[in-house]
């Protein structure tokens, strides 16, 4: 399992279950039913969440793409960032991602996403405008990358 995907799972899940509990806990001493409804419906939702997530990485529903961020450009008016990605091949990619995804411009990055609607037949993004609605995360090679720079030279 990968460690991003593994990191996003553990924190849904311990989001889910800390707001359960502290939200049971004050419900029931305070009398309040509907901070209790609210606090197993948060928790319903989360474990939704989670299973949802653990049954794609389980499947390997999702797609990698290696390569370097070759530019990052903020979008006018909205929360999310234009990126030129080229994987190793030298295919260039444009994907829209949110402003708080921490892409830096030439670093070496695996990048994750659902396999069931960024992908086309042809392995292409298909819809790379909504590519942040399918995005699951990100991890920096760049230290490997620097490695086997290194060793080949």
């Amino acid at each position: 399992m990968p460690k991003p995907l593994f990191t996003k799972l553990i924190a849904g899940g311990a989001i889910g279950f800390f707001c359960v509990l502290f939200g049971c806990i004050y419900g029931l001493s305070a009398n309040d039913r509907i901070l209790l409804l609210l606090s197993l419906g948060i928790g319903v939702g989360s474990l939704i969440r989670c299973v949802s997530l653990y049954l794609l990485i389980r499947a390997h529903r999702y797609v990698c793409f290696e390569g370097t961020c070759m530019k990052r450009e903020p979008t006018l008016l909205k929360r999310s960032l234009q990126i030129l990605f080229q994987d190793t091949e030298g295919t260039e990619y444009r994907f829209t991602l949110d402003k708080g995804v921490k892409l830096l411009q030439g670093h070496y990055y695996r990048l994750y996403f659902r396999a069931d609607s960024v992908l086309n037949n042809k392995d292409v993004p298909a819809n790379a405008s909504e590519s942040f609605l399918d995005f699951l995360g990100f991890e920096e090679l760049s230290s490997l990358e620097s490695g086997n720079i290194s060793d080949e030279q």
